[in-house]
């Protein structure tokens, strides 16, 4: 063999030996796949008989090589696909004992949309002194995809997925997971809610995965579930909806998750679930892009009512565990003879032998089953049923977590009856919610967190316009500056987490969080020079449009950067008779306007 492109994932490089038949075919390039999962003898066969170039993953050429039948001495290149991925995945010794086996003077190519330093030091071990070229940098993101962030609490994650995915008909979606066990729960969820939906991930054997790709190309399935495993691996051109159901761990998976929609110059939408142990990754996933990310104001008509209870995974097989299993469980526990009792002498004191039988199985309370309650919980009001709202005041208290009763209001929504026909107190039904007195709300639960966290802090809270800010000051202020605001970022998302789960906020609400001269903000307004910009690029548009109709012959807007594409494409993304393609490489790029078919 001459050439070998190492892939990190079965799928990708299935994919990349089908566009080497494709490209190669005319050209005599003979090209042979080797991955895990399928049949090594057949393999053997394939690597006698005699290729040109090698498509592997790492695990299963390294056993080929140590078994002779894949010989690297007279290899001229190597291909990493996916670079940074292939070290992610823990193949570095696999790519070292490779790279080993093959001439010093072989040709080394690492490709990847992001890279890291692993790379260039395996490079520069192997006496390769790369030279980078980068392609498209101003963006990591195409223009096509619309990305939004949703703040929601780990119950409500999956009451939106359900309601987005059916809010959008034509959905061709693909759902990311950060571990193989919510893969499979979140699918299974969504079939028993009668959505086309199938997990993927690295516990599936080939062939299972194999047939599970082809029927997702023929739409029989329209859902898939998968780990970042597939966010590498797949390619299909018309996805128009991605879903972090959990955000990435790593930044740079976020950029090749997204990417799986929105190409070919194709519209894409990514959404990203936020809940309180995602926050630490928003960041991070914000720097890497270079770009703010939308976040949704969410209602309650956004999230599903109808959740079905949520199904139970064998962590060890990943698949759904049967009502059968459960009770064939519970039937052996029954069929097990009771424990026999302790016997107590006489002469033990009647506190220790009362101690002794209160411990004893038949005096324990049995245990209470938990009731299925729903996934989605909305702690922002409650109900009680009684005489008056004042006799539940320290119920209410306890289920907001406040103690100032001031900032309790009720509301009759129900009127009951009298107790006695005529006369009698009536048991109404009352609606209790949080008053949006931000100051009062607020700064007890700032200031317990100073005291748990011993920082020197005074802290300030105004609220005009529908715009809160709170103000840090004082001995530690200089911690809130380090390592870019994390600080100060924590405090933000802290704070936003505290009052979704107890106040109504309107749409314009803004929250500004400031320690000395920096600060964070939850929504950005945009500047003059925003401003200025959308309305310029908003009226070329609707000129080009007017002229583009009378005229029926495609326009093209010249040298444009990507903000201004961006704007353009924005302006046509309902229009249902023009549609918009950028084309050309590099940071500017031309847009043509053209009648749609």
């Amino acid at each position: 063999m001459s050439y070998i492109v190492l892939s990190p994932t079965r799928e990708l490089a299935q994919q990349t030996h089908s566009a080497f038949n494709t490209i190669g075919k005319k050209a005599n390039i003979k090209a042979t796949c080797i991955i895990g999962g399928e049949s090594i003898e057949k393999q053997k066969k394939l690597i006698k008989a005699g290729t040109q170039v090698l498509v592997a993953t790492p695990g299963r050429i390294c056993d080929l090589i140590k078994q002779k039948i894949a010989n690297l001495d007279n290899c001229k290149a190597i291909v990493f696909d996916e670079a940074d991925r292939l070290f992610d995945m823990g193949f570095k010794k696999d790519i070292e004992f490779i790279l080993g086996k093959a001439p010093n003077d072989r040709q080394l190519i690492m490709v990847s949309a992001t890279s890291n330093r692993e790379i260039l030091r395996t490079a520069y071990k192997f006496n390769s002194h790369p030279e980078e070229l980068i392609l498209n940098s101003d963006s990591l993101l195409v223009d096509h995809i619309q990305h939004k962030v949703a703040m929601v609490s780990t119950e409500e994650k999956f009451p939106l997925l359900v309601k987005t995915l059916r809010d959008k008909e034509d959905a061709y979606a693909i759902v990311f997971c950060n571990t193989q066990v919510q893969t499979h729960t979140v699918a299974e969820w969504l079939i028993k809610m009668g959505l086309k939906a199938k997990p993927i991930s690295g516990r599936l054997s080939q062939n299972k995965r194999t047939k599970l790709l082809q029927d997702f190309r023929a739409k029989e399935v329209t859902i898939l579930v998968c780990t970042d495993v597939a966010a590498r691996g797949l390619d299909f051109k018309e996805i128009n909806l991605v879903i972090n159901y959990d955000l990435p761990q790593e930044a740079a998976n976020y950029v090749h998750r997204i990417g799986r929609t929105g190409r070919a110059g194709a519209e894409g939408e990514a959404i990203s679930f936020c809940a309180h142990e995602d926050c630490e990754y928003i960041e991070p996933i914000k720097e890497l892009i270079e770009a703010d990310i939308q976040t949704l104001h969410l209602e309650d008509e956004d999230f599903a009512d109808d959740i079905c209870p949520k199904p139970r995974i064998d962590r060890k097989t990943l698949s759904l565990r049967t009502d059968n299993r459960d009770s064939k469980k519970r039937d052996m526990k029954q069929q097990r003879p009771p424990r026999p009792k302790k016997t107590i002498s006489k002469n033990q004191p009647e506190q220790k032998r009362d101690s002794q039988k209160s411990a004893t199985q038949e005096d324990r309370p049995p245990r209470e089953k938990k009731k299925h309650t729903g996934p989605r919980v909305d702690r922002r009001s409650i109900e009680f049923t009684g005489s008056s709202p004042e006799q539940f005041t320290s119920q209410v208290l306890n289920h907001f977590r406040i103690a100032d009763k001031d900032l309790i209001q009720s509301e009759l929504i129900k009127e009951g009856k009298k107790q006695f026909i005529l006369f009698g107190p009536r048991k109404n039904t009352y609606k209790f919610t949080v008053k949006p007195i931000y100051k009062k709300l607020l700064l007890p639960f700032l200031i317990e967190i100073m005291k748990l966290s011993q920082l020197k802090l005074f802290i300030t809270v105004a609220f005009r316009d529908e715009v809160l800010t709170v103000s840090f000051k004082g001995e530690d202020e200089g911690l809130l500056k380090r390592d870019r605001n994390e600080l100060l970022k924590a405090f933000e998302q802290l704070i936003m987490t505290y009052l979704q789960t107890r106040v109504y906020l309107k749409r314009e609400f803004k929250l500004v969080v400031k320690g000395g001269k920096s600060k964070v903000q939850n929504q950005r307004k945009p500047s003059r020079d925003d401003q200025d910009l959308e309305k310029k690029m908003k009226k070329l548009a609707a000129s080009k449009r007017k002229t583009l109709l009378s005229k029926k012959e495609p326009i093209t807007l010249n040298s444009l950067n990507p903000k201004e594409r961006r704007l353009i494409h924005q302006f046509f993304q309902d229009d249902k008779e023009v549609n918009t393609v950028s084309i050309g490489d590099g940071r500017l790029k031309d847009i043509q306007l053209v009648i749609q078919d």
